[in-house]
């Protein structure tokens, strides 16, 4: 990871974490090391450091590491205070069930949308893509649809933030801010957005966004995939999105209790 603004061992932390997410397996010293070609020795110091703080434990049998459940809490209120993981989780399940594509849950991260969770299509020809992921806000479908319930002033703001941070080579030709607004007023209007290899060429993704957490949080759904299969589904992809977002979603909310009635009371 070369990034002048980050901490090397900070960076090789993270990194190390979302390997562990990739493989789903413990790992040597010497795996880690081989994978990420950090020094050995280094690598050695890291993870047990790691481990002394408990969030990597040690299987001598082995002689492998791997996260412990300290890991998972680190971001357990997150989803506590946005949706509850089960809620998400079983969106995403039922998405990918229903739609065979890839299912990218997205939130946004300064002036760019991340990709916090992603599952993978299981179709022979798949749009493939890592947690992790990020995306620019004024030029991904994922990024509109997290646009949308901000006002137009702040969207300015965030395009000319990026123009200033990326360049003109950050953003696709024909991305002023005016072609960003006719995207997110697609979603203010129809409830969604389709982008068509606005990063990839031949792949798509068919960004909603999910009802405002009770915190105020936002979060996106998209499904991704060959252009070639969604511009055949579009429509019908974005009812399967509406009706699952409101099945585990909008439907676990509880109803907004009305106001009583007041009731004149002389004196009052």
């Amino acid at each position: 990871m070369e990034n002048n603004s980050v901490i090397k061992t900070a960076a090789r932390v993270f990194e190390i974490l979302k390997y562990f997410r990739e493989v789903r397996k413990p790992l040597s010293v010497r795996d880690i090391s081989e994978q990420f070609d950090y020094p050995l020795s280094s690598t050695s110091v890291l993870v047990k450091s790691m481990a002394t703080l408990g969030y990597l434990s040690y299987d001598s049998r082995i002689r492998a590491y791997a996260p412990t459940i300290l890991v998972a809490m680190l971001g357990d209120w997150i989803y506590e205070s946005s949706f509850s993981s089960t809620e998400i989780l079983g969106l995403m399940r039922a998405l990918s069930d229903a739609t065979n594509e890839t299912v990218i849950l997205a939130v946004q991260n300064d002036i760019q949308a991340q990709y916090v969770q992603v599952i993978q299509s299981q179709l022979p020809i798949q749009f493939y893509v890592s947690p992790g992921t990020r995306r620019p806000l004024c030029a991904s479908g994922t990024g509109w649809a997290l646009l949308a319930p901000q006002s137009d002033a702040t969207i300015a703001r965030i395009h000319q933030r990026t123009l200033s941070r990326l360049g003109t080579g950050g953003l696709p030709e024909h991305m002023e801010l005016e072609d960003v607004m006719v995207q997110v007023r697609k979603v203010r209007t129809q409830g969604y957005v389709y982008s068509r290899g606005t990063n990839t060429p031949g792949v798509g993704v068919i960004a909603m966004p999910l009802p405002a957490s009770p915190n105020g949080a936002r979060l996106v759904i998209g499904v991704g995939g060959l252009i070639e299969r969604l511009d055949k589904s579009e429509k019908k992809l974005a009812r399967i999105m509406t009706g699952l977002i409101e099945k585990y979603i909008t439907a676990g909310r509880p109803a907004k209790r009305k106001a009583a009635p007041r009731t004149a009371v002389l004196g009052d």
